[in-house]
């Protein structure tokens, strides 16, 4: 069936909550069902029989139904798509006070003012307005002293300043859809970074890992035009069996980065690693710390 044939399903036998009905809660459960076809691959319920059209796994041997119905395809991979809707984001005189004088902020900070509900959802990260703070989940992977880098590739990043750059972390935008019953401590941030680990290194323990990742901290940055973002520094322990040395799509050049070291070229670096290099060489690293200054523009 297709996901809006399910959800029609679903709430005719009372499966489904009447409050998921609406006109695009179709468009998240097939978002939903994609992801965990990637993510699980046969250890998935689902499978596609053609595009946008799914069905059960354990009835992929039942020769009462017709072979058509039990043939899966595989469907070519998406580029991971970072302009989504629901954006998590504070008015920016909300965190003024707090970034004005230093990029880092502690996240008992932030989590406070989500907390007291002092945030809202811009409509998209291509969308926001210019008083929009958007929040993103920055995951840096380490082991040890030494944190998990990559070039930038088409696939990841089409912004000159970051193209072809090298980035510490793997990020994506908060979402609406990131916040569920298990997420009301950070939002959803954490889960957020997970997804974006999962897609970007083929992980597939997006649950089984999550007590390996911790929130440290957020970092202010000012973009083009004088918009903000407010990036939530994740450290994800990398487990001792996984080695992410290979070309992954447009993901190139993974190397790991001991952070005890001083980098002498951070240009190599794209913008928002710059800002967090520093703050992961004083924590993670133990290189002692320069003076912190304000946050610079990033272009």
């Amino acid at each position: 069936m297709t996901p809006r044939e399910i959800l029609k399903r679903g709430l005719a036998l009372g499966k489904v909550p009447p409050r998921l009905h609406g006109k695009t809660q179709h468009k998240t459960l097939q978002a939903r069902i994609s992801e965990d076809i990637l993510l699980r691959r046969e250890r998935s319920s689902f499978f596609r029989t053609k595009p946008g059209v799914f069905f059960l796994r354990e009835f992929i041997t039942d020769t009462s139904i017709p072979e058509k119905y039990r043939v899966p395809i595989i469907a070519r991979r998406r580029q991971r798509e970072l302009a989504v809707r629901q954006a998590l984001a504070f008015d920016a005189q909300t965190v003024e006070g707090l970034c004005a004088s230093t990029c880092s902020v502690s996240a008992q900070q932030i989590l406070g003012l989500l907390q007291a509900h002092q945030f809202h959802y811009a409509r998209s990260t291509k969308d926001a307005r210019s008083d929009d703070v958007l929040v993103w989940a920055f995951m840096l992977v380490l082991r040890d002293n030494a944190v998990l880098t990559y070039r930038h590739g088409r696939y990841r990043e089409d912004r000159d300043s970051f193209l072809r750059k090298r980035s510490l972390g793997f990020f994506s935008p908060v979402v609406q859809d990131d916040l569920s019953l298990f997420d009301q401590n950070d939002h959803g941030i954490v889960a957020s970074g997970l997804r974006a680990l999962n897609v970007d290194l083929n992980l597939n323990a997006e649950y089984e890992l999550a007590d390996s990742a911790r929130l440290d901290s957020f970092v202010c940055t000012c973009e083009e035009k004088g918009t903000r973002n407010l990036l939530a520094v994740v450290y994800f322990d990398c487990p001792k069996w996984f080695e992410p040395l290979t070309r992954r799509l447009a993901i190139n050049d993974l190397r790991w980065h001991d952070l005890s070291t001083p980098v002498n070229y951070t240009e190599d670096f794209d913008p928002w690693s710059q800002l967090v290099l520093d703050h992961a060489q004083r924590t993670v690293g133990k290189v002692q710390p320069s003076d912190e200054a304000p946050c610079k523009a990033i272009y």
